[in-house]
């Protein structure tokens, strides 16, 4: 049982020795440590539907031997959910008294940002894609976005600014509209083709991937400590405990029937928050092992009730890419469901059985499955 919670902010260690289960990261970040007080993650909606608070978690996975990144709502997040893992904010990739960030100045030069509220989220969006895939194509791109809102600016200069990141931009040598003379880029009307390409000086600094903030070493030599061991945090109010084997699941739950078992707490933050509910038992199913694997074989996949709709997607996508049509055709009913299906943030930790238990009448994919299940 941990005694502390650890975790890591812009590369510094963080230690709590009596975290409040009840506080979310975002609480957390901008409020609570005094030392910390990160403010450019903004509080929007509150429940991880505007992005305005993304933030980028990190963690070793072993089985993989690679760091993995992933955006989140740090409104949603919850604390004792960032135990062992690394968090990124728009303050630690650079700022005006340091150095911009080749993100940060793109979409400043592209006049991507207006009342610059949603700005921190649709730049820690794109510097996550980034730290996964250093040239982005332009699907990747456009779809990297779809747990950010914007108000002001119509997303056009937002995309502008960024798609100079992707494999795409620039490929047309002598056509290339920078190359052009302005009189070259109108159409018979008199419309300019590409408004980008004079809204915005394209004379920006070029980015270096091997430059970036290092994932903290100590998270991975002490992985183990940190992820399979039992965890438990407490208040007068609330108790947070993280099992690590099924069995301990079990007893938790025989102990405390009316626990809450959450893994991505895009319901039950929603819950605590806006009807005000108190849940005094909250049980974490996010490291146990046997609850997130996938097997796939010939005759369908299993996937474990903890695994993220994310991986979700990923799996089926690449069944779908190997076995013929008339197999996967289920699968692709899924994958159309899943674009539409809340954001990268969300989907990037709320579970498949989380989504069942959640039961939603009116979206999720609990439909698809009944109309799967009576096919």
């Amino acid at each position: 049982m941990a005694a502390e919670l650890e975790f890591y902010v812009n590369g510094r260690k963080i230690t709590e020795s009596k975290p409040d289960p009840e506080l979310t990261l975002l609480q957390y970040l901008r409020h609570i440590h005094i030392s910390v007080r990160l403010t450019g993650t903004k509080l929007g909606c509150g429940e991880g539907g505007c992005g305005a608070c993304t933030v980028m978690i990190s963690t070793y996975n072993p089985s993989l031997d690679k760091i993995l990144h992933y955006t989140a709502n740090a409104c949603l997040f919850p604390l004792c959910s960032v135990h062992g893992l690394a968090v990124t904010t728009v303050e630690g990739i650079g700022s005006t008294r340091t150095k911009l960030h080749p993100v940060q100045e793109r979409i400043a030069k592209a006049h991507g940002s207006q009342c610059g509220f949603c700005t921190p989220g649709f730049v820690m969006s794109m510097y996550t894609l980034l730290r996964n895939n250093p040239q982005p194509n332009l699907e990747e791109l456009d779809t990297a976005f779809d747990g950010n809102l914007c108000r002001c600016t119509g997303y056009r200069p937002i995309i502008d600014g960024f798609r100079t990141f992707t494999k795409e931009y620039c490929t047309m040598g002598e056509q290339c509209c920078q190359n052009k003379k302005k009189e070259e880029l109108l159409d018979k009307t008199g419309n300019i083709v590409d408004a980008s390409c004079t809204l915005f000086n394209k004379d920006y600094q070029p980015y270096d991937p091997t430059q970036e903030l290092i994932f903290p070493p100590q998270l991975k030599i002490r992985f183990k400590g940190y992820h399979e061991r039992y965890v438990s945090f407490k208040t007068d109010r609330v108790e947070w405990h993280r099992p690590v084997t099924l069995p301990e699941l079990l007893e938790l739950k025989e102990s405390y029937p009316d626990a809450k078992i959450i893994i991505g707490n895009s319901e039950i933050g929603i819950e605590t928050k806006f009807k005000k509910m108190l849940y005094k038992v909250l049980i974490s199913a996010t490291n146990i092992s046997v609850l997130n694997t996938i097997n796939v074989a010939d005759g369908g996949i299993n996937i474990g009730a903890s695994v993220n709709l994310a991986r979700f997607e990923d799996t089926l996508q690449s069944v779908v890419n190997k076995y013929s049509e008339e197999k996967t055709r289920s699968f692709k009913a899924i994958l159309e469901i899943l674009r539409w299906f809340a954001g990268h943030q969300i989907r990037n930790v709320a579970a498949v059985g989380g989504n069942i238990m959640t039961a939603s009448p009116i979206s999720d994919l609990n439909p698809l499955k009944v109309a799967l299940i009576i096919i």
